[in-house]
């Protein structure tokens, strides 16, 4: 595979790299990282007008249809700078919606992420998991998540949640609102905010 860039690919890095190294400094990034949304709106909203929040979706809701590749000098850039604004998670939980999610689902969520007004999260793991992706123990039922998911990441800041659960056909995945959810917020090792959390009938 060529992971070499593409013009376009290096001058959207590029520009990426020179608005972080300008207005994400180590100064800005404390007060960031010290505010009480633990991300900046006004951040997000530059990396939605650059078109980073649309890059990989399909251009069917908004997207420019992008891979990993076309992501990968933005995330580069990202690594450098340290950036906490959740758009991993936000990417993540809008491509498993766009893998699995009903035509109806999909023209919900995936025009609202491309514009940058609606936030994600995934949460997977759970106590005692270990990181074994099988090991789920949250329940879905009657259109209810019953459970607990640990280190949510972007969890605190997000508008809906992405979580595995058991059904009656085996683990799939579900959308909930973030306000129907019990969390607890922590700040994690590079500062990111995470949650761990409860769903009582989300």
């Amino acid at each position: 595979m060529n992971f070499d860039y593409s013009e376009e690919q290096q001058l959207l890095a590029d520009s990426v790299r020179r608005f972080l190294q300008k207005d994400y400094e180590f100064e800005a990034r404390r007060k960031i990282v010290a505010s009480a949304e633990g991300y900046s709106p006004k951040v997000w909203a530059t990396f939605a007008e650059m078109g980073l929040t649309a890059l990989p979706l399909s251009p069917d809701y908004g997207g420019f249809g992008g891979g990993a590749v076309d992501l990968m000098g933005a995330m580069e850039a990202f690594g450098e700078a340290l950036v906490v604004e959740p758009l991993v998670p936000t990417l993540l939980g809008a491509l498993l919606v766009a893998k699995g999610g009903s035509a109806e689902l999909k023209q919900a969520v995936l025009p609202a992420v491309a514009e940058g007004k609606m936030k994600l999260a995934f949460a997977y793991a759970e106590p005692g998991s270990r990181h074994d992706l099988a090991h789920v123990k949250a329940k879905a039922s009657g259109g209810t998540v019953e459970g607990l998911k640990s280190a949510v990441v972007g969890a605190p800041m997000a508008d809906k949640i992405v979580v595995s659960a058991l059904g009656a056909s085996g683990v799939g995945l579900y959308l909930v609102d973030q306000k129907d959810v019990a969390s607890e917020s922590f700040q994690t090792i590079d500062e990111h905010r995470a949650a761990d959390v409860a769903f009582r009938g989300a």
